[in-house]
């Protein structure tokens, strides 16, 4: 007579999710942390009470499955540590300098076909980073709009909205994402940033 598992579909599903909104949180107050530059109680209790306003108000993670690869992410997270030191630099040098000039742009940045999740962090980081800024995010395909502050070299701001692109579906992408990133080389990328372009004009 074979035994029969007790554990419910249901069951388990609802162990999953409550896993990933886990991770969710402990993600978000490392940022927090992060734009803090300081672990202290009470940045560590403001940021689970941040974390969990934002994973309760909003929904971005349950399209489609939700992965975390922990090397990935600290990968994702280093590449994005050092995005926020550089451009804090240049924030500071422009602000310190009166005769240096801004010379802002919005700049369409397509993304491939990621889930709401990679979407959302990516635009999230781009914000959190100094002298950009998310204005619009369009689904279908999805493209990110960016104010960026110097729009001198838009080649330059989307090769590195590119390298945050890659580093996001690396560490939080499905299978579906992961195989899309393999085949989408810089060529195609382009393609379709010049696609996006020629629609938004």
């Amino acid at each position: 007579m074979t035994a029969r598992s007790t554990t419910s579909p249901s069951a388990s599903g609802s162990v999953s999710g409550r896993g990933t909104l886990v991770a969710r949180v402990v993600f978000l107050v490392m940022v927090w942390l992060g734009l803090w530059a300081e672990v202290s109680v009470a940045n560590v209790l403001s940021g689970v009470v941040v974390a969990g306003a934002v994973v309760g108000l909003f929904s971005t993670w349950r399209e489609r499955p939700v992965v975390i690869r922990p090397v990935a992410t600290l990968r994702f997270l280093a590449l994005f540590a050092v995005m926020l030191v550089r451009s804090t630099w240049a924030v500071a040098l422009t602000v310190l300098a009166p005769t240096r000039r801004t010379h802002p742009a919005i700049v369409a940045v397509p993304l491939i076909d990621c889930s709401d999740a990679v979407a959302t962090v990516v635009a999230n980081a781009v914000t959190l980073t100094p002298g950009t800024l998310t204005v619009d995010v369009r689904r279908h395909p999805t493209v990110l709009f960016i104010h960026v502050l110097d729009g001198r070299d838009l080649a330059a701001a989307r090769r590195d909205l590119r390298r945050l692109e890659m580093a996001a579906v690396r560490a939080f992408g499905d299978r579906a994402a992961l195989d899309h990133l393999e085949a989408d080389d810089t060529q195609v990328w382009e393609a379709r940033r010049e696609t996006v372009g020629r629609a938004w004009r």
